[in-house]
């Protein structure tokens, strides 16, 4: 154990002590003291040197606590420190080695004993930026990991080389400053501080390893490599599959050459009876020679062959065929949910398969069009129906049928929709009616028998002060309405007038909570589709007028649960509408409750069993390294992939494979 960890494992055993004794022990006494109790008599004549042992105590364990955060922060306030550059080389060494232990080539090396060679090593005296060149899937990002590892061997060893870091370039955007976007990378993935990071770049003791170039489009290329330019950093290293590093004012070049068609052979040789067949296998389909040129096409190949494969369409097809067809989940739900990913991690640039959905506008226009009908004509309208039955429902029970019924055609100024789409199969979308229906009703009901209660609560306070707050009520909607002030007091005489007819009745304070629970809760609802309808691209055309026959619906169970007519209704429909005037105020696409109610729309694509289709494609070798795609060009082929064709494939692969041959070897 070296004296860092000797004297953190001590502090704690100090800190655990000391703060037993203050919190078990002198706190209880401290407490019983206070309260007019007395000391134990084991204390006997120490007890006058309890307060002043309880304030020692308290005190080094609050300085046994904060030692490791503050000495922390001040180690992270002085690059120079030692610390820094050793949990540096720390959590590099962690990520490089997570990202080599989840790579292809260790997947086909761990199934295969053998792993396709990788052009020449890279140098680790770096004196000009080192370009690595090849075409995708010849191994640049392996051999920047193995260079990586080299790196950190020499830097562990000699103090004085610089700290090597892997930096992705695909989440970098063109609108961001490159130098602050490296260090806010640089604080994200490894933890070197913003401060200790500009420090080192100014000093020269980091070397770049970069990595994604190809990743970014052709105008951005050329800008990051501006970026990377204006750095003036002799120790940086790119991978690239074009030419755009001859903008580089100067550089050397390692050129990553592909697979010879001896090499192939050599490999498949190597991995002996692993790879029977696959020569074979190859003169037959001559075409996948000229495919099998770079170590991921031979990998993905060998992983396809290895589990049986008699039929080849291409490397990419075979491999993800092959690969989904011993998936144990339903094929197409498998191929969609791996589709939806891929075209989400092209758009952010990296090969990240998320289990959590990121922010709707960076999937919203992938779903498809029979989900977006099934929200909007199905389980939105469904909603808005059972909301208006529970809101009539309730007032009914509350307040009388004749009340119930105003609310009823009240529904028909619920804010005129544009939510619809191209008509689709009205035969579908039955069971997100209903669910929508159920929901709405459930929750509106719950709204506004909890706004009946608080209005009820409200009326019992004294007459001046219920008329004021409804006056002020009464003010604020008219004005939030109409935005004029001359028109937002004339609207207020309504309400204070009916006051004053009624007297201090309780109808009008009922009324008035169920109406503004309600109506804030239709408008958010409204509002939040609104948001969800602005990123799609789908063409309008009707809105909602049948609502009131919902509430017809509402007043007909609330005759059916015993509710009276209420004759006098003047102080209750007052109040009913007056709440309700509250939705158009509440119409806003609130963010939140947009990206809330947009969830819905990714499950055909991205269902509730997430976790279990990802973790059998990461079984698969579909998915490596926390959830990567192997490759971009694996990520690019599921991206652009038709679906329904390429769930034929799977279950036609499936249904060959023989009872015997289905446990999974890939």
């Amino acid at each position: 154990m070296d004296a860092r960890r000797l004297a953190r494992t001590s502090r704690l055993i100090a800190l655990i002590a000391v703060g037993g004794v203050t919190c078990l022990v002198l706190v209880p006494v401290a407490i019983n003291s206070v309260t007019g109790g007395s000391a134990p008599r084991v204390l006997g004549p120490y007890a006058q040197w309890l307060w002043p042992s309880l304030a020692v105590l308290s005190a080094l364990t609050v300085s046994l606590a904060a030692w490791e955060p503050l000495s922390a922060l001040l180690v992270r306030r002085r690059p120079t420190h030692p610390a820094n550059r050793r949990a540096a080389l720390d959590r590099v060494e962690r990520f490089v080695r997570a990202r080599v232990d989840g790579s292809l080539a260790e997947q086909v090396r761990l199934k295969l004993g053998v792993a396709p060679r990788v052009g020449p090593r890279l140098p680790t005296r770096i004196r000009n930026p080192l370009v690595v060149t090849g075409e995708p899937g010849a191994g640049k990002t392996t051999l920047l990991l193995e260079l990586a590892e080299n790196l950190l061997a020499r830097a562990r060893h000699d103090p004085g080389r610089p700290v090597p870091v892997v930096v992705d370039l695909g989440g970098w955007r063109r609108d961001e400053d490159f130098g602050e976007w490296l260090l806010h990378s640089l604080a994200e993935r490894y933890r070197i501080g913003v401060r200790v990071g500009r420090t080192w770049l100014r000093e020269r003791n980091l070397v770049l390893l970069f990595d994604g170039l190809d990743e970014l489009p052709g105008p951005d290329r050329v800008e990051c490599l501006a970026w990377i330019t204006a750095l003036n950093l002799p120790q940086v290293v790119l991978c690239s599959a074009g030419d755009e590093h001859e903008r580089l004012p100067r550089y050397d070049v390692v050129h990553v050459e592909p697979l010879q068609r001896g090499e192939v052979l050599d490999l498949i040789a190597a991995c002996g009876p692993r790879l029977d067949g696959l020569h074979d296998a190859l003169d037959k389909n001559p075409d996948l020679w000229d495919e099998v040129s770079t170590p991921l096409a031979f990998g993905l190949l060998a992983l396809a062959y290895r589990a049986g494969r008699a039929e080849y369409r291409g490397v990419l097809d075979t491999y993800v065929v092959e690969s989904a067809a011993r998936v144990p989940m339903r094929p197409e739900r498998t191929v969609r949910a791996l589709r939806f990913l891929a075209r989400i991690a092209r758009r952010n640039r990296d090969l990240q398969a998320r289990q959590r959905l990121p922010a709707r506008d960076v999937w919203l226009d992938f779903v498809g069009q029979d989900v977006v009908w099934r929200l909007f004509q199905r389980a939105a309208p469904g909603a808005l129906a059972g909301a208006a039955a529970a809101l009539c429902f309730v007032v009914g029970v509350r307040l009388g049928l004749v009340t119930a019924a105003v609310a009823a055609v009240a529904t028909i100024a619920v804010p005129r929709s544009t939510f619809t789409v191209a008509r689709g199969d009205p035969r579908r979308g039955k069971r997100w009616a209903v669910m929508g229906f159920a929901a709405g009703a459930l929750v509106a009901g719950c709204v506004a028998t909890l706004g009946g209660a608080l209005g009820a609560q409200v009326a019992r306070w004294p007459t001046a002060a219920v008329y004021g707050l409804v006056v002020v009520i009464a003010l604020l909607v008219a004005y939030g309405n109409t935005r004029d002030r001359y028109w937002a007091v004339a609207c207020t005489l309504v309400p204070a007038g009916a006051m004053v007819v009624t007297g201090p009745t309780p109808d009008l304070p009922i009324g008035l909570g169920i109406g503004l629970a309600t109506g804030a809760l239709v408008g958010v609802f409204v509002g939040g589709l609104s948001g969800v309808w602005s990123g799609l691209r789908v063409r309008p055309a009707t809105g909602l007028r049948w609502l009131p026959a919902a509430g017809v619906v509402g007043v007909g169970l609330a005759a059916l649960a015993g509710a009276i007519v209420g004759p006098s209704m003047l102080g209750a429909v007052t109040g009913l509408l007056l709440g309700l005037a509250v939705t158009p105020i509440a119409h806003r696409p609130f963010d939140a409750v947009a990206e809330l109610l947009a969830r819905p729309l990714a499950l055909d694509e991205f269902p509730l069993r997430r976790k279990a289709i990802l973790q059998s494609a990461r079984d698969r070798v579909l998915l490596v390294d926390e959830l990567r795609f192997p490759h971009s060009l694996v990520r690019d082929h599921l991206a652009e992939c038709d679906p329904a064709q390429l769930t034929t494939n799977v279950e036609t692969r499936r249904t060959a494979l023989k009872p015997t041959a289905s446990d999974p070897t890939a």
